[in-house]
């Protein structure tokens, strides 16, 4: 009897137990700022060679706003802006009477929801990330177990060479690795989507695309690890004769808090003035204006104290000649998406899908049990070369064998 139930203790703790989850590894990459229409305009033969061996969509729908540190934190929990809490780049919380930038993002407090690499860890997975929005903050307790403080001046072969290491080192033994580069977006403020300077640069990054390749190739990961390549947002061509000035609307004095400008604006203004500054700034051009319960919900962009009480959107704007942050519906905003690895089908293009099914696709690939999101597989899963969740219906029909096999030899006993 005692052995019958050490075997089934054995077997399950075989199947569920640290360090043997069936799943295959993942390798997550942002290019950031990577336009989904650039693999047409530049010469990226390694990004149509990567997609002859694994799967891409067309593109992705991003969110609302469109900018690096929301859209980043919504790939890696699935979750709106509105429910993970990074509304911005640059953002006011008018519970704390706190400022959030990128200076304090390794603050814990801001970051809300449940991040890919907190899910994998608190599943017994090893993680690692290179220069991404929110893990150098404690989350739930938790960071991953190897990451880097965030340091654009990084060569981009050198990051390359941390991840291989992570990956292939039996020391770091690292199940899930998600790694950031720069580009092409800040050549795409510089220089504008359409600039040469700017597709020169895509076409640097298909080099990176070939030097990343290239080492798989060399470490034999191809049969144990699954690498996506995606990105947070897309680019906008700008200029110097498309720009608002909100305070030709409004009245410095009306406003209290100002933490985003740019593509959005989030205001928060005095309590007697708010319907004024409304009319007021309903009257710029080219502009939508939103008090904050009225923004439209397809955004996600309004439940949230971060998210301050009037919203105006989708105006002209100056950033140097490129920008983003503007309505994800736009196709100037839409990210790419590829992916390879051994459960992922070769040469096949999926419908488009949307920014927070990432994080659902990657647990899927990891075979973790995904925190609440609001995130689906129901397009993003169609580029996996196996049903859903296959290993886990295997393992758990394994153990209720098991269980029934112990079941069984106690009642033959008694």
């Amino acid at each position: 009897m005692e052995s019958i139930f050490t075997l089934y203790i054995c077997a399950c703790v075989a199947f569920w137990g640290p360090g043997l989850v069936t799943g295959s590894k993942v390798l997550l990459v942002s290019m950031d700022g990577f336009r989904w229409d650039y693999i047409e305009r530049a010469r990226t033969p390694n990004f149509t060679e990567f997609a002859k061996m694994g799967s891409r969509a067309e593109y992705l729908t991003g969110v609302f706003s469109s900018k690096t540190f929301p859209s980043h934190y919504t790939i890696a929990t699935g979750l709106y802006e509105e429910n993970h809490g990074i509304v911005g780049n640059y953002m006011y919380d008018p519970t704390t009477q706190r400022t959030f930038s990128p200076r304090n993002a390794k603050e814990n407090e801001w970051w809300g929801g449940e991040p890919i690499w907190v899910t994998a860890r608190r599943q017994s997975l090893k993680t690692a990330v290179y220069n991404w929005a929110g893990s150098e903050a404690e989350i739930m307790g938790y960071r991953p177990n190897f990451y880097t403080a965030y340091n654009k001046s990084i060569p981009f072969s050198e990051r390359l060479d941390t991840v291989i290491e992570w990956l292939t080192n039996t020391s770091f033994a690292v199940e899930l690795v998600l790694l950031h580069f720069q580009e092409p977006d800040s050549t795409g403020h510089d220089f504008g989507p359409y600039g040469a300077e700017t597709l020169a640069k895509v076409e640097e990054m298909d080099g990176v695309l070939e030097d990343l390749v290239s080492r798989f190739d060399a470490a034999n990961l191809w049969s144990s690890v699954n690498v996506i390549v995606t990105s947070d947002h897309g680019m906008a061509n700008t200029s110097d004769q498309r720009m608002v000035d909100i305070l030709d609307y409004v009245d410095h004095n009306a406003i209290k808090e100002t933490p985003t400008l740019g593509a959005v604006v989030n205001l928060l203004v005095m309590p007697d003035m708010r319907d004024e500054v409304y009319r007021n700034l309903s009257k710029a051009p080219h502009m939508s204006v939103y008090m904050r319960e009225d923004v439209p919900t397809r955004f996600h962009f309004s439940n949230n104290p971060r998210i301050l009480d009037i919203n105006a959107s989708e105006y002209w704007y100056a950033s140097d000649q490129g920008g983003h942050g503007y309505d994800n519906e736009l196709m100037s905003m839409k990210p790419i998406f590829y992916a390879r690895g051994p459960d992922i089908k070769v040469g096949y293009t999926s419908a488009t899908f949307n920014l927070v099914d990432i994080y659902p696709l990657v647990c899927e690939l990891l075979n973790v049990t995904a925190a609440p999101n609001n995130g689906s597989l129901d397009v993003a899963a169609t580029i996996l070369n196996r049903p859903v969740s296959e290993a886990v219906q295997e393992r758990s029909n394994y153990v209720f064998w098991l269980l029934v096999l112990f079941v069984s030899s106690f009642c033959n006993m008694h």
